[in-house]
């Protein structure tokens, strides 16, 4: 049977920098023999955790969130996939709130309310896709994102991380003199083929982790 990625955009455009990273990221997967499905969360009609507490009845046998809306396929998706990819521009140093709704609402109704264990249907390999308009290699203020989503899925993330990304296309147009447009176009010269590359590197590293699971 052919194995299944489940790719989760937190990105709010179709167009830009997330985006383009998942394309190549998916485009290894597919070569690794594959298949992908994407949801983009700013597509979906849903919100976060209403605390409604039906995943805590006792009588409920543990599956995804209850409540049904537009998310409810995604969670299903990264739930029982053979792999998992959560991407997302980074605002503030955290990943987009769209992205932190989905994952309380991923991660909460396997949470035992009894003994505060995480006991989801599998544990399984999962990526982490982070572009950005910093060039700094400090990742430190996505550590807690990492050790949450870790913990339900059983281990820490592979990190794919685009740095000094392109914020809009034409520079000229809006003020933004603290990220001058002679920089930027220095930096993705020399740097973006390359963090595309290992996008499609990395979906080609999640199949052949997969596959050495079997």
């Amino acid at each position: 049977m052919t194995k299944q990625i489940t790719i989760i955009d937190g990105g709010p455009r179709k167009n830009m920098n997330t985006s383009a990273m998942i394309k190549s990221f998916a485009e290894g997967v597919a070569e690794g023999g594959a298949q992908v499905t994407i949801f983009r969360l700013y597509d979906l009609d849903f919100k976060g955790c209403r605390s409604c507490l039906v995943c805590k009845l006792k009588d409920r046998k543990p599956d995804v969130c209850a409540y049904k809306d537009g998310l409810t396929e995604a969670l299903r998706a990264a739930t029982y996939a053979d792999g998992v990819v959560l991407a997302s521009p980074v605002f503030f140093g955290r990943v987009t709130g769209q992205m932190e709704s989905f994952v309380e609402r991923l991660i909460f109704p396997w949470l035992s309310y009894d003994d505060h264990r995480l006991t989801p249907p599998q544990r399984l390999p999962w990526a982490a896709i982070y572009t950005m308009n910093d060039t700094s290699d400090n990742l430190r203020a996505l550590r807690s994102f990492e050790l949450l989503v870790g913990g339900y899925y059983g281990d820490l993330p592979e990190k794919v991380v685009a740095f000094n990304t392109y914020q809009v296309n034409d520079y000229d147009r809006y003020a933004m003199a603290a990220h001058p447009k002679e920089e930027k176009e220095l930096w993705r010269a020399e740097h973006w083929e390359n963090d595309l590359l290992e996008a499609k590197a990395a979906g080609r590293r999640m199949c052949e982790k997969i596959k050495n699971q079997i």
